[in-house]
């Protein structure tokens, strides 16, 4: 499999991960941290699959890094991620994003772009 598509599976198990521990998340009734709440949060399908799904990109995280730099991939992908969770947790779970945000991910995506170029 090309390096590529390593590093797009990777980001979107990331994304995916992220959208499910913040829904998650959001079922919780406890207001406290404690045992109470560590309970709920493994009780809860939604935080088990986002933790699941960071074991994977885990695993593909540590043999990217075998073929790439550090410092070119881990820019890439965490922009990349924190671009994509940026516009998927507007769209699925209604938060708000402002301009200042947004010129920041546009910002950012410049700047992942003339990261990954560099590779080499």
């Amino acid at each position: 499999m090309m390096l590529i598509q390593l590093i797009v599976i990777e980001t979107i198990l990331v994304v995916v991960a992220q959208l499910l521990l913040r829904h998650g998340a959001l079922q919780l009734q406890t207001e406290t941290l404690g045992v109470t709440v560590v309970v709920e949060m493994v009780k809860s399908v939604w935080i088990m699959g986002g933790l699941a799904l960071h074991g994977a990109s885990f695993v593909l995280y540590v043999f990217i890094l075998t073929k790439l730099r550090l410092n070119i991939f881990y820019p890439v992908a965490t922009g990349a991620s924190l671009l994509l969770i940026s516009v998927l947790s507007v769209w699925l779970l209604k938060e708000k994003i402002n301009a200042v945000q947004i010129a920041g991910l546009v910002i950012m995506m410049v700047g992942m772009t003339m990261v990954y170029m560099q590779k080499a």
